[in-house]
Order: C-alpha cells, then structure tokens, then sequence
C-alpha cells in the first residue's frame, strides 16, 4: 500500500481495484494459520498503514501484512447464498431472481437474527406471490434417486450428444410434480454457488 500524489494512506486498493478503508466490512479469501484467518471470515478495518490492514472479527484482531490483503481480501457488505452459509447477521437481504433456487433462497432466508427480507422485481404482489412460490419449485434437492435419475435421463436427452440441434433453443419443459410435492416443500441448504462467487 503506497501512498503516491493525490491518493489517501489510510485506503487500501486491492488487485481487484476494491478501495478498503476503515470501518469497511471485509473478507479473508485465503486460509493462512500464521496469520489466524480463514476463507471468507468476515472482519471489521480498525486501521489501514501502508504496510498493513488491522481488522477484527469474531476471531479477535489481526494484521494483515499489504501484501496478503491486496491479494486476499474483499469488500463483503453481500456475499452469495453459498459464502453466507453459517453467518448470522441482525438482517439479511436476499436478492430473488429468475435463477434463484430453493436451496439458495433458503439459506440466504435463515441468516439474520432480527428480519430476513427477500427483494424481488414484480409488476403485482401476485406477480411477487406467483415468483415466490416457484422458486422453492426449482432446483429442489429432496426429491430423491428417482426423481434426479429422470432429470438427468431428460437432459441427456435435451443436450446430449444425440440431441436435435433445435433443443438447444427451446425452453425446458416444466417438470412433473407430486401433488404434495407442490404443498410441502423441502428446501435444502445450498450446494453450489448462488450469484457471484
């Protein structure tokens, strides 16, 4: 971190171009035991120097040589479904779109202490209603053996080496559900990445 004409010592610009300052909330992406941090801890900066980041964290405080937190730290005022698993924060906002699962929309709906608040675009709140309801439809890990072994058969079918040129262009078909399926669903704590990282 080196302070050249017109920028500001107590700012650290990371590789990624993030500006991190104080009172900033940040995240480790690397593990490193000498330094007491792990992979996408979050932490508080108390101070910025141009040698070093001091952060603290549930972790207590730790120093950051430059070197580390340029290449290993980043802003983390949001985060995907998959980096919030575990966290619990007094609000959690989660941001619903068309690609948004169950597994994903669950995960990120359990983590505040306070409110958990869900934003999505809609033209009515049946339009909103409609929308909610569809993503605890999608992507839905409990169905069972049966039920992944007939997904996997049809996209195989839809994409596979054999499949008509034309498949590619056309929507999925909706898959078939149980009546009770549509009732009760089973979201599951989220697999894969959400948006983002």
């Amino acid at each position: 971190m080196h302070a050249s004409r017109g920028e500001d010592p107590d700012v650290l610009v990371t590789s990624a171009g993030e500006r991190i300052a104080v009172g900033d909330r940040v995240a480790t992406r690397r593990n490193d035991s000498e330094l007491g941090v792990a992979n996408r801890e979050r932490w508080t900066v108390v101070a910025a120097r141009p040698d070093s980041v001091e952060v603290f964290g549930d972790a207590g405080r730790r120093v950051l040589p430059a070197t580390y937190a340029r290449r290993h730290l980043e802003l983390a005022f949001a985060t995907t479904a998959y980096g919030a698993q575990g966290s619990t924060v007094p609000t959690s906002h989660v941001l619903v779109g068309e690609h948004s699962g169950a597994a994903s929309t669950y995960v990120g709906m359990t983590r505040g202490r306070e409110r958990n608040v869900a934003h999505l675009v809609a033209e009515t709140e049946d339009d909103a209603r409609r929308q909610w309801v569809e993503v605890f439809g999608r992507d839905r890990a409990d169905l069972g053996p049966t039920h992944a072994a007939r997904r996997a058969a049809e996209d195989i079918d839809r994409y596979g080496p054999t499949a008509p040129r034309r498949a590619a262009l056309r929507p999925p078909a909706p898959v078939a559900r149980r009546p009770e399926e549509l009732r009760y669903p089973q979201a599951q704590p989220a697999q894969g990445s959400g948006v983002g990282r």
